[in-house]
């Protein structure tokens, strides 16, 4: 009987548990194989689950879901620093040679992106990512787009003890609650076999990174942004009360780059992805013409992504650029807003 109200269970939109689980069995054997709903405590966290709405749900009322997977559609935007994320939390120094079979879990994984930049740097690889979040939508949409995804918060995952050889907890980690990113940590640790790592990504609290949320997010987007960003000794302090150990600390380079035929239109498509990503709504006054809102998102971003020498990464190469350049890349033209992201990266014993 408690089996058949498990299933019963709403999961995702026109999805209930038992419904999922039929779906992820067809297509997604091997994640069917790592989930684990009869896990002690599900049914209060599956209805918890369904109780719970985000910004990142639709872009209804103070959301702004639906514009952000707009803004998640172009893979390469974010390629950069996606492809050492996977590198650090492989061990292996190209993409290219992490092997067949190697699983790793994107908890923030929204409509499944990582996914989608994984398959085009590791094909040899593909199908390594279990996109994992808290929001109905993104899964739905993930799912639909035929990657391997489940609805859980990262506090408390359905899925088997020592199941993954990865863990990423990136973009959006600042969105975790403080009281809650130990528990956070601690679930990632165990569902990691051993040997296995979790990786920490953030944009560092009073970095150029985080001063954007704070200043323009915050302030032009319907949601607002209230969330506390990690600090280097919250995020190693985190890694170790989790159990890891090896604990290692990285600056890396997590530029934003589009392109286009012409710097015009190079510009327009980086602040439409801005504008998207991050629901600036608010800067849309009555009758504004969208040349004049590009205009503002490009010259807040000027204002807030300038770095001094001194914050160059660790990994900072010749693309490497201290602000917001438009330059001209043979036939192309880039625009290019740079980003620095502070990264830990802890081992399971």
């Amino acid at each position: 009987m408690a089996e058949i109200t498990l299933r019963q269970q709403p999961y995702i939109p026109g999805f209930t548990v038992g419904e999922y689980l039929d779906l992820v069995d067809q297509h997604f054997p091997e994640t069917g194989a790592r989930l684990w709903f009869g896990r002690k405590g599900s049914h209060t966290e599956l209805a918890r689950l369904a109780g719970l709405s985000n910004e990142f749900e639709t872009d209804h009322h103070s959301g702004r879901g639906d514009s952000y997977r707009q803004a998640q559609r172009n893979p390469t935007i974010r390629m950069r620093g996606i492809r050492t994320l996977f590198t650090l939390a492989s061990g292996c120094a190209d993409v290219r040679r992490i092997p067949a079979g190697w699983r790793v879990l994107d908890l923030l994984g929204g409509d499944g992106l990582l996914d989608r930049v994984f398959s085009c740097l590791a094909p040899q690889a593909r199908g390594a990512v279990i996109t994992s979040d808290m929001a109905g939508h993104m899964v739905a949409e993930a799912l639909r787009a035929g990657h391997a995804a489940v609805r859980q918060e990262a506090r408390y995952l359905f899925m088997h003890d020592e199941s993954v050889d990865a863990a990423l907890l990136a973009y959006g980690t600042h969105h975790i609650a403080p009281g809650d990113r130990l528990a956070v940590c601690r679930e990632a640790a165990r569902v990691l076999r051993p040997g296995g790592r979790l990786v920490l990504h953030d944009f560092e609290a009073d970095s150029p990174g985080s001063m954007w949320f704070s200043g323009v997010v915050h302030r032009y987007s319907k949601a607002g942004h209230p969330y506390r960003h990690f600090t280097a000794a919250e995020m190693t302090r985190l890694l170790k009360l989790g159990g890891l150990s090896s604990i290692t600390l990285h600056r890396i380079y997590d530029p934003l780059v589009t392109r286009g035929e012409s710097l015009e239109a190079a510009g327009a498509e980086m602040a439409d992805h801005l504008y998207d990503m991050y629901g600036l709504t608010e800067l849309a006054q009555p009758h504004a013409a969208r040349a004049d809102i590009r205009q503002m998102i490009w010259k807040l971003a000027e204002n807030y992504f300038l770095h001094r020498e001194s914050d160059a990464p660790d990994d900072a190469g010749s693309e490497w650029q201290r602000e917001p350049v438009i330059y001209q890349d043979g036939p192309e033209w880039v625009a290019l807003v740079p980003r620095v992201a502070l990264v830990a990266v802890g081992e399971k014993r």
